[in-house]
Parts: C-alpha cells; sequence; structure tokens
C-alpha cells in the first residue's frame, strides 16, 4: 500500500511538472504571438536552407504581398541584398547560428527574382536563427523595421541643405559682384579725384583738391607717373589751391610725387599756394630745391611755356 502511495505521489509531481512547462510554453508562444501577429513589425521565417516559408501580417502590409508570391524564394540567393552588405550578414548569421543586424536597405520585391507584386520601402533589419535541442540551425527569424519616414525625412533635409547652399552661393556671387562694383567705383573716384589735365604738348596740370592722405597720395603719384609716361611730358603743374592744409605728412607726399617725377626728366611746378601754406612750408624746413613755384595756375603755365624745349617731346 504504501509502494503505491510513492508512486501516485511521485506521478502528481510529474504531472505538476508537466503543466508548469506547458503553462511557460504556453507564455513563450503568447509572446510569439504577440510579436509575429501585429502589423506594426514585418516578420519571415526561413528554413534551414534560406526558403521563405512563413511571413505575418506586418510583412504583407509593409511589402504588399502575401506568402503565396514569396513562399520558397531562397533569400541566401537574394542578389538585391548584396551591395548594402545585408547577403553577407545573412550568410553570417546562418553559417554561425549568431543573431545578427543587418544594414538600413531600400528593398523593391518587384525587383527580387520570381516576385513581380509588391512595392518599395526603406527597413532596417534583424535575422535570429533558431536552433534545435542539437544546436542544429532549422530556420531563421528576419524581422524588418520600417524607417521609411526617417528616410524620408533625411532626404527632405538633404533638399533643404541643397538648396540653403545654392541660395549662399548666389548670394556669395551676388555680394561679389557688389563688391566688384564698389571697388571699381571706388577706383574711378580716386581717378576722378586726382585728374590729370594736358595743358600743352609735353605740360600736364593735376589740381589737387580735397584732404590727402597716405592712400591718396599713392594715387596722385600713379595717376601722375601714368600720365607722364603716356603724354610724354616734361613738365607738370601742381596745383595745390583747392588743398585745405599743407602739414608735414601732405610735403612729405609732394616731395615724393615730385622726386619720381624728376626721375623721368620731368620739372615739376607747384601752383596756388596760398601764403598760410608758404609759411607751413618754410616751418617746415622741407628741401624744396627741385621744386619751382606760382602764384597761380596761369603763371605757372607761363612759366612752363617759357622753359619749353624748341622741340617739345609730345
Amino acid at each position: 500500500m504504501a509502494a503505491s502511495d510513492r508512486s501516485n505521489e511521485e506521478l502528481t509531481a510529474e504531472v505538476e511538472a508537466l503543466r508548469r512547462q506547458v503553462e511557460e510554453l504556453e507564455v513563450d508562444a503568447r509572446r510569439y504571438r504577440a510579436m509575429v501577429d501585429n502589423v506594426a513589425l514585418s516578420v519571415q521565417v526561413c528554413d534551414a536552407a534560406g526558403r521563405v516559408v512563413e511571413v505575418n501580417r506586418g510583412f504583407e502590409r509593409l511589402w504588399h504581398l502575401s506568402l503565396a508570391a514569396v513562399h520558397g524564394h531562397v533569400i541566401l540567393e537574394d542578389k538585391q541584398l548584396e551591395p548594402s552588405g545585408s547577403l553577407r550578414g545573412v550568410r553570417h548569421a546562418y553559417a554561425t547560428g549568431e543573431a545578427t543586424r543587418l544594414p538600413a536597405i531600400r528593398y523593391d520585391p518587384r525587383h527580387t527574382e520570381g516576385v513581380s507584386d509588391g512595392s518599395a520601402g526603406w527597413v532596417a533589419s534583424s535575422i535570429y536563427p533558431v536552433r534545435d535541442d542539437a544546436g542544429r540551425l532549422v530556420e531563421a527569424v528576419i524581422m524588418h523595421y520600417e524607417i521609411g519616414e526617417l528616410k524620408r525625412s533625411e532626404e527632405e533635409l538633404r533638399i533643404q541643405n541643397e538648396a540653403l547652399e545654392a541660395a549662399v552661393a548666389a548670394r556669395t556671387a551676388e555680394l561679389s559682384e557688389h563688391l566688384r562694383l564698389l571697388h571699381a567705383q571706388q577706383q574711378s573716384l580716386r581717378e576722378l579725384s586726382t585728374p590729370v589735365i594736358r595743358l600743352w604738348p609735353g605740360i600736364l596740370a593735376l589740381p589737387l583738391i580735397g584732404v590727402i592722405d597716405a592712400a591718396r597720395a599713392t594715387q596722385i603719384m600713379e595717376n601722375l607717373l601714368s600720365a607722364i609716361v603716356h603724354h610724354r611730358a616734361s613738365q607738370v603743374l601742381l596745383d595745390v589751391t583747392g588743398v585745405p592744409v599743407i602739414d608735414a605728412e601732405v610735403a612729405a607726399h609732394l616731395c615724393q610725387t615730385v622726386g619720381a617725377a624728376a626721375l623721368l626728366g620731368v620739372r615739376c611746378i607747384l601752383v596756388g599756394i596760398s601764403p598760410t601754406m608758404a609759411q607751413t612750408l618754410v616751418e617746415l624746413d622741407l628741401d624744396l630745391t627741385r621744386l619751382a613755384t606760382a602764384a597761380s595756375l596761369e603763371d605757372g603755365l607761363r612759366q612752363a611755356l617759357a622753359q619749353r624745349s624748341p622741340t617739345p617731346r609730345g
């Protein structure tokens, strides 16, 4: 009687253990179904040879394909997966049994051999090999995560960036053109502010008006020397009637201009000096021995004509 009781207790324990195992399997099965049966995730199951044997509703919704359209398709030979490196990942998972994340890819079922239907989509994928108790790979579950919205956002951002770059380039070109025109206008103004006038063959006049700073002094010298060469001049009248103040800096600039002209064999006559200017030049104690002077432009021209060579250079 005791032996019979022990047998019943052992049987009851085994039944209870089996019941718990069944409950655990039911939990696993419910979890698997909850994942596979939803439409938010695309799932396809391939056998040990890589042939598609099962898909879920999420797969049908994403790719607009039924199981019948892809049944038997061998994913291990899908050339459309090769450029992105996904095919290498699939083969790695099958060879090692390791779960593998696959690169994002734009997949189009219509470009797959044996499939003529469906629609394209951007997906990120993972493959999960399934083994039996002996460790043999019996199937693989592939999950696709749709990232079409993300890719569209990236494409929109790329287009916006390209449009912004084009706008910046156009604006830069516009500003460059404005700067070029501004420089051209400034050059014209500088030339107008230092006009060199041909009064007589071989005789030029340079009327100076306004403040003379270092930049303008350089422009004056350049314009004058170019005009001397162009007109083959031998004398130049520097008219300072319109210069408000002659200080040490201005006087130095004038002396440099006269010295440069002298190197070209040209005689300079300073005209239009006011009494205040004359006093300033004396106080500055500058060497003006190379510089002739005249009270007015008319007097300076008479002086230049009197000094003119019988056979003028131009």
